[in-house]
């Protein structure tokens, strides 16, 4: 019998221990915010002084996303950006549209890949088409909920003007942008970019001429991340 009062008062000591030790631990929060101040903790157990806390910023290596963008296509040297608005252009505005996929190597840093389609029609109603096919690094620091892309890229593209069609050209391609996360898997911004199509025309016959033409694309963009 007095054994058995023994056991039973060790295991009452035992969980009353342990009840205890449980209530001083710190309660743990978990973010997937870049900022620890801004309080939209994903979960979160109490607000104690001593809690614990897990920051895992907003994009970690690994992390994945599919980039749809579409906007306005500005040429910038046919003759000149300002010929635009006086109607002396030979190309008008026209569109732009990509989709892409990138991945993160850092928490920062991305490599990725775009196919797009852009147009501009010329003062003959001609349509200039464009399919440029652009691998890029981007540079992405965060602030809040809010995302900062800077980004370069390299590539190649069909273009077409009046029935002839001219492949592979070169695309250089580099810009900025702003993006806000809306949740944990969308996110949507806007982006600027200059875009640079070389045509080395003088390598395809004597009365060819080289040229490099130039455009601003501005994009609204939606971001799938996964």
């Amino acid at each position: 019998m007095i054994k058995r009062l023994t056991a039973i008062l060790a295991i009452f000591a035992v969980s009353v221990s342990i009840a205890f030790a449980q209530a001083s631990q710190p309660a743990i929060k978990y973010s997937t915010d870049s900022s620890a101040e801004n309080g939209d903790d994903e979960y979160e157990e109490d607000n104690s002084d001593s809690d614990i806390y897990f920051d895992f910023g907003m994009n970690l290596p690994g992390d994945q996303y599919i980039k749809i963008s579409l906007g306005l296509n500005a040429p910038l040297n046919f003759p000149d950006p300002g010929s635009l608005f006086d109607g002396d252009s030979k190309l008008k505005f026209g569109g732009m549209g990509s989709l892409g996929y990138h991945y993160f190597l850092t928490s920062q840093f991305t490599v990725g890949v775009d196919i797009g389609f852009g147009f501009c029609v010329s003062v003959g109603s001609h349509i200039f088409n464009t399919v440029p096919v652009v691998f890029s690094g981007t540079y992405e620091p965060t602030a809040g909920r809010f995302s900062f892309p800077l980004y370069a890229g390299l590539g190649f593209a069909w273009e077409s003007y009046s029935g002839k069609n001219y492949f592979p050209g070169l695309v250089l391609r580099s810009g900025a942008g702003s993006h806000f996360r809306i949740n944990e898997n969308w996110s949507v911004g806007l982006e600027a970019y200059g875009l640079v199509l070389p045509q080395f025309a003088e390598w395809h016959g004597k009365d060819g001429e080289n040229f490099a033409g130039c455009f601003l694309d501005l994009n609204i963009v939606a971001r799938y991340m996964f």
